[in-house]
């Protein structure tokens, strides 16, 4: 075989691949030890294995379209679904700016090793997993899920500081923030974001978990993008499905909720915390007024 076939032959099982995987692909799968896992983490291949499996970056609905290596992972970062294996053990086989992650596979029974971004979201902030972009990605030595923490032991306590709990997840347990039991500072309240995570914030818009809303309107908490102290809520309807009635007068359907037109330019359209932004053609409506700097 001369070099031609070959590199074609290398093309063809390489450009199927998400950027991030290719970003990761160093050689030398037994560096390190791998990190203990509650579930069973696929095993990384060689470069001559992977070159060697037909299947290999091909996009896959199941486990069944990849080799038996393989496992059919869906990509955040291209919202498409792949056949890969793991592509590191330990952080020192990932490119500078990197860290060895671990993410569940589709099947939802088998964990992959992949390289991610180290970023710029602190402990307790909020995150995306699996990112290639630095605002949304955690620093180095913390776990996303859906906030950044350190990684911790379920089983002690003392494992996470002041202000956390330690929250198991199959890809290995975080520290996550909590204020049950303790003191907001004047002006925060303490607000659920979901499972048991709880935060200190300053609320905007009605504290609908205190007050709940009014019927066929629903409660909504909105974090991301965010300063860890700040969150917004409101009481919506729900619009846009099936035996859904009719937005109000002044709101108009987005996202499957009725959301409050404004007019650009008006300082008393939208209440304190959000602010007039523009949504389509004609629409403009009442949204967080986020503090995004450095994000995309």
């Amino acid at each position: 075989m001369n070099w031609r076939t070959l590199l074609a032959g290398l093309l063809g099982i390489l450009l199927p691949l998400p950027l991030v995987w290719l970003l990761s692909a160093i050689s030398g799968p037994d560096l390190g030890q791998p990190r203990s896992q509650h579930l069973n983490v696929v095993p990384m291949l060689t470069d001559v294995e992977r070159q060697n499996v037909l299947t290999y970056g091909r996009e896959c609905h199941t486990d069944a379209d990849c080799d038996p290596q393989l496992r059919c992972f869906f990509s955040m970062v291209t919202q498409d679904s792949y056949c890969v294996d793991s592509r590191c053990m330990t952080d020192l086989q990932c490119p500078d700016g990197f860290t060895c992650q671990t993410y569940e596979a589709k099947n939802g029974k088998d964990l992959l090793n992949a390289c991610s971004l180290v970023g710029k979201r602190k402990e307790g902030e909020v995150c995306t997993r699996f990112t290639h972009k630095l605002p949304y990605a955690c620093e180095r030595g913390l776990l996303c899920h859906f906030r950044c923490g350190r990684p911790c032991r379920v089983d002690d306590p003392m494992s996470c500081p002041e202000g956390y709990f330690c929250e198991d997840d199959p890809t290995g347990a975080a520290c996550q923030p909590t204020c049950e039991g303790h003191t907001c500072p004047e002006g925060q309240q303490c607000v659920s974001v979901g499972g048991h995570v709880s935060v200190c914030a300053t609320v905007h818009g009605q504290n609908c978990q205190r007050t709940p809303c009014v019927q066929e309107q629903h409660c909504s908490v909105t974090d991301y993008p965010q300063p860890v102290d700040e969150v917004w809520m409101r009481c919506s309807q729900i619009c846009g499905l099936m035996d859904t009635p009719p937005c109000p007068e002044g709101t108009v359907c987005e996202s499957f909720r009725c959301r409050e037109t404004c007019t650009p330019g008006v300082s008393t359209g939208c209440e304190p915390g959000y602010i007039c932004k523009h949504r389509s053609d004609d629409v403009w409506l009442c949204a967080p007024d986020h503090r995004t700097d450095g994000e995309d």
